[in-house]
């Protein structure tokens, strides 16, 4: 970025003119010294007496020398008016302007002119009006100001100040900025030196060839590479998009965590993440929520509603298949649940697998299909066109729907494989340590109940009612009529009913107080000012107001006390006048 010290550097140090009157000129001690001019004048206007140098005129003070047309030197005022092509030649810069006006006692300046130029080694300024105080080492220019650089940098605002005891810079009205690498239009902007720290007020949108962001206000660490955005704030990556209260970015990794509510949303997996607190890299897409996480992952068919104590979306690569095999997981860790019209869950532990359509559960994971409740040590589900297709169930595996208040079809087994079609479940395979309770009705009265025993087994379903079984190994089945049936006798071991686990709509699974449209009015908002995208001027009739509306117009983000504005110029105007009748 414009090194905002040089710049202060030269309008501030350079201009320490100390004017001293009375005996100093005989004495050969005045500390402005007169190097040449073609003619002078002894004149009288308004009772004072004023020593008027015409043509070629130059004068020279503690290595700073000033070169213009004609000037006005006041006896006992301690001060000088320079008009017509005024240079003011230092070692940190060179100043041109029109007219000049200086005051020994206020040790304030004032340069006015079509264009007045400040010139650095590799940094230029350009305005009309630029003021300059050598007691509080503060300068300022308003009605519209340019600053470009050797290395193609450009900066623009309607005005701006300079402090160099702090070595800080502000500037307002239209503050846009462009490099190699990015454009910046805010409001308002504060640089300050030491801490090579900037912070912009008002509405700030920030582009690049490959992202938008937008803010209320925040700051930039040209140090560290850290940002800070805050208020309504918004990042556009294409295929990421990053909202937030608060959005804390580290430019050095791609780093960005949203502190209050915010999500993230990518576009490309159809998955936004909500939380209170989020973390997003985008260099590796990888995507953490905590504080009320929530995961929404919207597909063709449904939309999966995901929560957990802490939520994980991730981009990996298979370095089995080949280098560039690209992997999407959601994982979710402790208090998992789900909820997606055709199927409900609860776990400890859970990974989605967004390319392979396959979902994993960890730890005591209960799962709910219709009127079924599915259980087991581990469970993995195989999404076929965003349908259920398959799932294994590994260890203690138990499928379960109820038939009434107090008793329940049961399917036990090590390991089980169920099948479904168009989202139901049609078929389980069961392998090892089967067992089976199921009811048997008669016109619709329970009349009975099956009990059987075999190691594998398949079990036709058709409407969750058991249509078939087919024991692959010899069956130790008994039927008892409904009658005779004892609970203590057909229950199998392990068996217990989560029914109140169970997530009974969308709205269960998100948090409580969370509005999943909340960053609608984000966007809107920051795609409102993404079109008001502003290039830095290229020459001062491009700055949006000019130097009356600098005067009527006070800033409102940065204190008025801060900016000054055109204030007496008309007075010097009309010295400038006289002037020119007089030669």
């Amino acid at each position: 970025m414009i090194s905002i010290r040089k710049i202060a550097v030269v309008l501030l140090l350079g201009f320490s003119l100390q004017i001293s009157h009375s005996n100093a000129i005989a004495q050969g001690k005045r500390e402005i010294i007169i190097e040449h001019a073609d003619n002078m004048r002894n004149l009288r206007i308004n009772e004072l007496e004023v020593r008027r140098l015409i043509g070629n005129v130059v004068i020279s003070h503690d290595g700073t020398i000033v070169h213009c047309d004609s000037l006005y030197d006041y006896a006992g005022q301690n001060r000088f008016d320079a008009f017509g092509n005024v240079k003011v030649f230092q070692k940190t810069g060179t100043l041109y302007g029109d007219t000049l006006r200086f005051n020994g006692e206020t040790k304030q300046g004032k340069v006015r002119g079509k264009t007045v130029r400040l010139v650095d080694d590799d940094v230029t300024l350009i305005t009309r009006f630029l003021d300059f105080e050598t007691r509080e080492n503060t300068a300022n220019f308003f009605g519209g100001g340019i600053i470009t650089s050797s290395d193609s940098a450009r900066f623009s605002s309607l005005r701006g100040k300079f402090f160099s005891k702090e070595k800080v810079a502000r500037f307002a009205g239209n503050v846009a900025y462009r490099d190699t690498s990015i454009l910046l239009n805010t409001d308002s902007l504060e640089y300050y030196d030491e801490q090579e720290l900037i912070k912009f007020y008002g509405p700030t949108r920030i582009y690049n060839d490959s992202s938008y962001l937008f803010c209320q206000h925040g700051q930039y660490n040209r140090e560290t590479q850290n940002s800070e955005f805050h208020g309504n704030a918004f990042i556009d990556n294409g295929a990421q998009k990053v909202y937030g209260n608060s959005i804390l970015y580290d430019s050095n990794n791609g780093e960005a965590k949203v502190i209050d509510e915010g999500c993230v949303i990518d576009t490309l997996r159809n998955i936004t993440i909500y939380g209170n607190s989020l973390y997003y890299n985008q260099e590796t897409e990888y995507a953490q929520a905590t504080e009320n996480p929530l995961a929404v992952y919207t597909q063709q068919s449904d939309t999966l509603y995901l929560r957990a104590d802490k939520l994980i979306g991730l981009t990996v690569k298979d370095s089995i298949k080949t280098d560039s095999t690209l992997h999407n997981l959601l994982v979710g860790v402790g208090d998992v649940q789900f909820f997606r019209n055709d199927i409900q869950g609860v776990c400890d532990s859970m990974l989605y697998h967004s390319i392979d359509s396959i979902m994993y559960m960890h730890i005591e994971p209960i799962l709910w299909n219709e009127n079924n409740q599915l259980t087991a040590n581990d469970v993995k589900i195989l999404f076929k066109n965003q349908n259920i297709s398959q799932m294994n169930f590994n260890g203690s595996s138990f499928v379960a729907s109820q038939e009434d208040s107090t008793r329940f079809n049961q399917i036990k087994g090590r390991e089980m494989v169920g099948y479904f079609t168009k989202g139901a479940l049609s078929k389980l395979d069961i392998n090892g340590n089967g067992e089976t309770v199921y009811y048997i009705r008669d016109k619709g009265e329970i009349v009975g109940v099956n009990k059987a025993v075999s190691s594998n087994l398949s079990i036709g379903i058709r409407d969750n009612e058991v249509t078939n079984i087919m024991f692959r190994d010899k069956p130790v089945a008994t039927l008892y009529p409904i009658d005779k049936a004892e609970l203590q006798n057909i229950m199998v071991k392990g068996f217990m009913w989560h029914i109140d686990k169970r997530p009974k709509s969308s709205q269960s699974i998100i948090p409580s107080g969370l509005n999943l449209s909340f960053y609608k009015p984000i966007e809107q908002k920051a795609n409102s000012y993404r079109v008001l995208k502003v290039q830095p001027a290229y020459s001062l009739n491009d700055i949006t107001f000019g130097a009356q509306d600098a005067i009527n117009d006070p800033d409102k983000t940065i204190p008025a006390n801060s900016l000054e504005k055109a204030g007496d110029s008309k007075n010097f105007e009309k010295l400038e006048k006289f002037n020119t009748r007089l030669r």
